[in-house]
């Protein structure tokens, strides 16, 4: 069994945007580049992860909705230990997204189209949540690390499961 065609969609495409938005987010701050660049991967960012928001969402919605399918492969110690990798990806997901919300200072402009009015207006509470922001990033490149190595370990060792998420 495979996962639906929409879940397979979803998947690459919330890898490419969380994988960009990590990896470009971890480049401006450990490497401080010129400020025109940190400002246009902040924005990119902030508007690519907003607009991100409602897909996370469907995609979260179809897990519930279709499951994952049982994997024959995989030995039931490796079938748990993949379901819990899976759901500590979905909740640090979703902590990154809502502290991302709740950590602007300013109204959210989504790609010069539309604004999201800044939630919060105290800063104390808007530091707290940049924190925790940034803990979860740091937290979900790892678990982004452990799940390609799985994959990879699973792959390399003749057991692809990688072939329940190709179209």
């Amino acid at each position: 069994m495979k996962y639906s065609t929409q879940q397979i969609i979803l998947h690459w495409f919330s890898a490419i945007i969380i994988i960009w938005s990590t990896l470009s987010g971890f480049y401006v701050a450990f490497f401080h580049p010129a400020l025109p660049v940190k400002e246009w991967v902040g924005f990119f960012n902030v508007s690519l992860t907003t607009v991100f928001i409602p897909f996370f969402i469907l995609r979260v919605w179809y897990l519930f909705k279709h499951g994952s399918p049982a994997e024959s492969l995989l030995t039931r110690r490796e079938q748990q230990i993949a379901h819990l990798g899976h759901l500590a990806l979905y909740a640090n997901i979703s902590v990154v997204l809502i502290t991302g919300v709740l950590m602007m200072n300013h109204a959210i402009d989504v790609f010069h189209m539309f604004h999201v009015p800044q939630p919060l207006h105290n800063a104390s509470i808007i530091t707290f949540f940049n924190k925790v922001h940034v803990l979860a990033c740091m937290t979900l490149a790892l678990l982004i690390a452990g799940h390609i190595l799985a994959v990879l370990k699973h792959q390399l060792s003749g057991r692809h499961i990688l072939r329940n998420m190709c179209p």
